[in-house]
């Protein structure tokens, strides 16, 4: 994929933050606002292809009035060089992914698990609280500063859950999301809602404290068929310093029916500050 000129009308791209199959993601310097930003810019072999087009339209109505310090605010929808460019905040941090993919990264991301969760958490309860569902909550789309502080980002496919009468009218739709993070609803098609997430964040939360997802598989059938069927396994087991406590907080979460799940992430924040996550302290933090 090539480079996108180093000047977009206002934005003064600087370095290149993350690289997707159609977009690419820059800091960059607003001369417009006179301030630093995250640009995503659609590349220009994909600009004919008007799904992509809206999708990036999506991602600024939801994004745009996320005004919340663990949530990454869209602030517009710019074309230059016949290129869109969705301006959002500049969250200089990598990836949760990064600080979970070794055993060294992990030690150092562990004294810090209780407050990056908690952000997540507060972060999409917000978005909650605006009528949207995430749906693609996993490490890949959490930024995380040194000290702990994360901010979620992408709202690709975020959507607004059916409500009870789409629900009754409700016809099976393709499934949507990352499929080490899906809740069972999502994997059939069925109706979702807030605690979709809540089972993306359990995932999330599992890989963070035992090194990989709760479920893998010999291929994504047989991945997604897991996360129907099979029970979610305990945490402790792969990481002996956390309580039975965070556990169970944990595997409810991942309960196989959205019922059986905490009712909001205000709940999951509670528990969260109040349970003792790990037998000895992990260290620093």
């Amino acid at each position: 994929m090539a480079k996108p000129p180093d000047r977009l009308g206002p934005l003064n791209l600087q370095q290149q933050l993350g690289l997707g199959r159609q977009c690419q993601v820059w800091s960059a310097f607003d001369t417009s606002e006179g301030r630093q930003v995250a640009v995503k810019v659609l590349m220009p072999e994909f600009v004919a292809d008007k799904s992509q087009r809206r999708q990036l339209e999506h991602e600024l109505r939801v994004g745009q009035d996320l005004v919340h310090p663990h949530l990454i605010r869209v602030h517009r929808l710019e074309v230059h060089q016949r290129m869109p460019c969705l301006v959002m905040d500049l969250f200089p941090h990598p990836n949760l992914r990064r600080g979970i993919t070794s055993a060294s990264e992990r030690e150092r991301t562990m004294p810090k698990a209780v407050k990056i969760l908690t952000g997540i958490a507060e972060g999409l309860g917000f978005l909650h609280g605006k009528g949207w569902v995430h749906r693609d909550v996993k490490p890949a789309n959490v930024l995380v500063a040194p000290d702990g502080d994360a901010r979620v980002l992408d709202y690709a496919i975020a959507g607004k859950p059916p409500g009870a009468v789409a629900r009754l009218l409700w016809t099976k739709k393709q499934a949507q999301g990352t499929p080490s993070y899906m809740a069972p609803e999502q994997i059939r098609g069925q109706p979702f809602d807030l605690r979709s997430d809540i089972y993306s964040l359990g995932c999330l939360a599992y890989e963070m404290l035992a090194g990989t997802p709760p479920f893998t598989g010999a291929d994504q059938n047989d991945l997604l068929g897991k996360h129907i069927y099979a029970a979610a396994p305990l945490v402790e087991a792969a990481n002996r310093n956390v309580t039975p406590a965070a556990s169970k907080l944990i595997r409810q979460m991942m309960a196989k029916k959205p019922a059986d799940r905490p009712v909001s992430m205000d709940e999951i924040v509670r528990q969260l500050k109040q349970l003792r996550f790990f037998e000895r302290d992990p260290g620093p933090g």
